[in-house]
């Protein structure tokens, strides 16, 4: 797939834009206790969803159409989508998290298109016939039927290094537990 300057810009400086728009949420962050609390509980969520994803995915090598795959073909991006709506919640502000939102969903459109084009051009046909069943976001409310019965592989998680992102959310839910301090330590 040929992309333009755009796409090429977007996919390429997503990490970056990312970035952008979680600076944003913590800048402007006025967490309160039941923030924090709702918040990393759906951070928590989100992260252990994208735990179970990666035991299902074999990058390049199969197509994953189990788990969470028989829900929705990007449950990474639902999941990340999920955290990402968690730390807007521990943030507490509306029109910060609304912003970083456009930033967040602008980049997931190029992203998920341009990931969509190279799944067909790998997996061709078995591709085409889950994308007819399996939504390209939201996730359906039963898992496809006719899918391949693989199981979870911690092999496979481990391999795609998410203690280490683990570890980097356990930060993320750290500067917004030490906002919080911070702002409340002379009241």
């Amino acid at each position: 797939m040929e992309l333009t300057k755009y796409e090429e810009f977007v996919y390429h400086h997503r990490p970056r834009l990312t970035g952008l728009a979680a600076l944003i949420v913590i800048l402007f962050a006025q967490p309160t206790l039941d923030s924090l609390m709702l918040g990393a509980l759906i951070v928590v969520l989100g992260e252990s969803g994208r735990t179970w994803s990666l035991g299902y995915i074999d990058k390049d090598a199969a197509l994953a159409t189990t788990g969470p795959y028989a829900f929705t073909r990007n449950p990474l991006y639902v999941f990340n989508t999920t955290m990402f709506i968690g730390f807007c919640v521990m943030a507490n502000q509306l029109i910060p998290a609304l912003f970083a939102s456009v930033i967040f969903i602008w980049i997931y459109v190029v992203v998920i298109k341009i990931e969509a084009a190279r799944m067909v051009s790998l997996f061709g046909d078995a591709y085409a016939e889950w994308s007819k069943y399996v939504p390209l976001f939201l996730p359906r409310l039963t898992p496809w039927k006719d899918r391949l019965r693989k199981p979870y592989s911690f092999a496979l998680m481990l391999g795609h290094k998410e203690p280490k992102h683990w570890f980097g959310t356990l930060v993320g839910l750290a500067i917004f537990y030490a906002i919080y301090y911070a702002q409340h330590m002379n009241g």
